[in-house]
């Protein structure tokens, strides 16, 4: 036996008799215990209950038999697979086929081939009234079991009890549309929002799926959990930063994606804070290789997460974002001008939102722990408010959205009202029972502000079909310039002199006004600059 033969069969066995794999198993001996027991009563209907007591041994020796057929059907049509997830017919619609194969498959046997002188001959009719009431049956439990695991998840998803508003609801069907049978990069793929970007646009089967991140162990627990799902996907893990543009450009070369979404950046503002020239070679440079190798590659359509942090940015890693929008913009807008047309081949989109509950690093997760250890519940300061949304709800809002954009757009989400942290942290506190956990304010971060925006002043919105989604209408910048401007900034931050890089940044962002923080003597020493 080869190497690769042993190797096959080492993963084969180590995943298909491992405890990983023993819901697929349970879901597939339920349907086949269920196409079993249709095959025998549908075998009565046609020749009655007593022929099938009569015959019982040789019946149940070709039932059997005809099993194997529908276990194909299954194999074929992965019916084992998301049986909590059914959203739409197509979901069902593959538990139909996978019978419909297999009763094909039975009456094909039973035309080609003399059976066993131990079996007994079953007539087409009894595959056919099969199909219908297995299909029916298994269909059924799957609604309840998708009804009963959305109960339990209403009753305990703490996350949607904290947000003053209903969830978003998004239509996905026009995203899957779009995105089916495409090849999709989502860059931050291990990330909150880039991993769950990964299982709702693994659910649409897409051609190919390229997964970016340099976080070794995160991306390990999404390849797992893929390989676990979406087995029968074509996808490609990769642990590397977005800098490496050698690396990138064999990818884009290789591959030849439809849709980049981009969610890969350094988030953390107090880390970004004490860290501009990390902040400004991650988040912009890095935003700089991949848009220009979606240009040359002939991506279709370049999808870029910002946040609400751009906006009025008072801290370095708000101004990092901003200067990514700037540069996607400008590029989209240059692209128009040199084509000549109102479209070009790659748009570019950037999508501009708040905090998500839950997310790596958020304070959802800080608050549980500071709770589960008897406090004290740490907040900045009593009057800080943020906008959240759920995971999900903005991973749907960014497909939709990128969809929907014809390139140049930046596009703002509705987030309700916002949040004060501090009535946050005492509803979490009131909901686990605990009466002995004391919140203390600790004054703010570096960078911090009171409150987030999603417009810069005199801004406009633009409503679009969905009324939850928004363009803003934002000041253009010149792609030539802006080139100039972010080659002195790149070359800034490879020297690491953390004032001078910020300076630069304050320069092209003139709405860039630091907050609590060192940098604040920048502004005061541009300020008195403008007025001599």
């Amino acid at each position: 036996m080869t190497t690769a033969k042993k190797g096959y069969i080492q993963k084969f066995t180590s995943w298909y008799f491992s405890r990983e794999a023993l819901p697929f198993w349970a879901i597939s001996v339920l349907d086949i215990f269920i196409i079993f027991v249709s095959l025998s009563l549908m075998y009565a209907l046609v020749y009655g209950p007593a022929k099938l007591v009569s015959n019982g041994a040789t019946v149940l020796y070709t039932l059997i038999m005809d099993l194997v057929f529908y276990g194909i059907g299954m194999r074929v049509f992965h019916t084992y697979a998301d049986v909590s997830k059914i959203l739409e017919f197509k979901d069902l619609s593959r538990t139909a086929f996978s019978t419909l194969l297999g009763s094909v498959l039975c009456m094909a046997f039973r035309w080609a081939v003399d059976l066993c002188p131990f079996t007994t001959q079953i007539p087409y009719r009894v595959f056919v009234l099969t199909f219908f009431s297995a299909t029916a049956v298994l269909w059924l439990w799957r609604i309840v079991a998708r009804n009963f695991s959305d109960l339990i998840r209403d009753n305990v998803r703490e996350e949607v009890e904290l947000l003053p508003r209903q969830e978003i609801e998004v239509n996905m069907e026009k995203i899957g549309g779009l995105l089916r049978g495409k090849c999709v990069l989502i860059t931050g793929a291990a990330g909150s929002i880039g991993s769950e970007m990964v299982r709702q646009i693994a659910s649409y089967s897409p051609k190919r799926l390229i997964l970016i991140d340099q976080a070794e162990t995160p991306m390990h627990d999404v390849m797992l959990d893929v390989q676990k799902t979406w087995s029968y996907l074509d996808v490609l893990f990769i642990v590397s930063s977005i800098t490496n543009k050698e690396l990138m450009e064999r990818i884009f070369a290789t591959h030849k994606p439809n849709y980049v979404f981009h969610a890969a950046a350094y988030k953390h503002v107090p880390m970004m804070e004490e860290n501009p020239s990390v902040s400004i070679q991650n988040n912009v440079v890095g935003t700089r290789i991949l848009a220009d190798l979606s240009v040359k590659y002939g991506v279709t359509k370049f999808v870029m997460i910002s946040t609400d942090k751009a906006v009025n940015p008072t801290n370095v890693m708000g101004c990092s974002k901003r200067l990514c929008e700037i540069y996607v913009q400008s590029l989209n807008a240059h692209l128009l001008k040199a084509s000549n047309t109102a479209e070009t081949k790659t748009q570019f989109v950037t999508t501009r939102f708040g905090n998500v509950l839950g997310s790596n690093g958020s304070v959802i997760p800080l608050f549980k722990k500071q709770i589960e250890e008897g406090g004290p519940v740490t907040v900045t300061h009593p009057d800080i408010i943020r906008f959240f949304m759920l995971i999900p709800e903005a991973c749907a809002l960014v497909l939709e959205a990128g969809t929907m954009g014809n390139g140049g757009e930046i596009f703002v989400f509705d987030m309700g009202q916002p949040v004060k942290i501090a009535d946050l942290a005492r509803k979490m506190i009131q909901n686990s029972g605990r009466r002995d956990v004391k919140i203390k304010y600790t004054g703010l971060r570096g960078g911090e502000k009171l409150y987030e925006e999603v417009l810069f002043k005199g801004e406009e919105e633009v409503p679009t079909v969905h009324p939850k989604i928004h363009v803003a209408k934002v000041r253009q910048y010149e792609y030539e310039d802006v080139c100039t401007q972010l080659d002195e900034l790149e070359e800034l931050a490879r020297g690491g002199d953390d004032m001078q890089i910020v300076r630069k940044m304050k320069m092209i962002v003139p709405e860039f006004k630091s907050n609590n923080s060192k940098y604040e003597s920048l502004d005061r020493e541009l300020a008195n600059g403008k007025n001599e």
